[in-house]
């Protein structure tokens, strides 16, 4: 991708997080779903990387290779015009150099936004929030010697951890991890599974930066986030699991011989597909 394109689409990205209207990601794992997107006029498409990863018949957790994970990647990009964000885990490594150096991979995938998380995918652990801090320093530093204004939303993991005995303990944990990261160069935070309305405006007004809301853990509806200052929501693997429940569907009518075409009824036609497939990016 020509750098200042790359450059251009990272900005337009990290405006969509200062715009009043929410940013919608459903998060996609190849092509054909950010194609989709494209077409049917979303500013930006996401991956999820447990939906790229069981796409590909593995676990979530950095069970994938790297080098699968940074195809996948450059699939997507090179497929649409709109900014990608890549779901890129812990980093797929420990130590801030080594992280650093994996997110540049990513950044010459064609990605302009990241979403990177502060535990350890090998034990379910929380990072120590120093250590995390120095991940985040490492890599913002790398992308600005790239002169590439990387968005980096920076998940926090607490709210799926043990940490904590109180909710209160988790809540205060959380906006200190987010001040850190927001210090260290994080544009966004994703206290992942926080669906509390009041909980997401204090760590919002604490931070001071957007906050990315994981929508099936959301207690408010769509139209309350945004008007609570909500900057994005995001989906996960969520639409890769309704996709494959609607094939099982499909398989196990198959299997007693049901209707096929009661079945594929509400099927996209060709001609719809061709719609945005054939769409190549300028």
């Amino acid at each position: 991708m020509d750098k200042k394109q790359q450059i251009l689409k990272a900005e337009k990205f990290l405006a969509l997080h200062h715009d009043p209207k929410l940013l919608m990601l459903p998060n996609i794992w190849d092509p054909l779903g950010a194609q989709l997107l494209q077409h049917m006029g979303y500013p930006a498409a996401a991956t999820a990387s447990a939906a790229v990863a069981y796409s590909l018949g593995y676990d979530d957790g950095q069970k994938i290779t790297l080098e699968a994970m940074l195809e996948a990647i450059r699939r997507v990009t090179t497929a649409v015009d709109i900014p990608v964000t890549a779901d890129i885990e812990a980093g797929f490594a420990e130590s801030p150099a080594d992280v650093a150096e994996n997110i540049r991979q990513v950044l010459r995938a064609g990605a302009v936004g990241i979403n990177f998380e502060d535990s350890d995918p090998s034990t379910g652990q929380l990072y120590p929030t120093d250590f995390q801090y120095d991940r985040l320093k490492a890599i913002r530093t790398m992308a600005d010697q790239e002169g590439i204004p990387l968005v980096i939303n920076a998940r926090i993991d607490v709210f799926i951890s043990e940490f904590g005995e109180s909710m209160e303990e988790r809540m205060v944990e959380a906006i200190e991890r987010g001040k850190a990261y927001v210090e260290a160069g994080a544009d966004c935070l994703y206290p992942i599974v926080l669906g509390d309305l009041d909980a997401l405006r204090r760590l919002q007004s604490a931070t001071n930066v957007p906050l990315n809301v994981y929508g099936p853990s959301a207690a408010a509806s769509l139209l309350e986030l945004e008007a609570a200052g909500i900057s994005r929501v995001s989906l996960g693997p969520s639409v890769l699991k309704v996709v494959l429940k609607t094939m099982k569907h499909l398989f196990e009518e198959l299997q007693h011989y049901g209707s096929i075409k009661q079945n594929i009824k509400e099927a996209m036609s060709s001609e719809e597909i061709l719609a945005f497939v054939s769409q190549q990016p300028q």
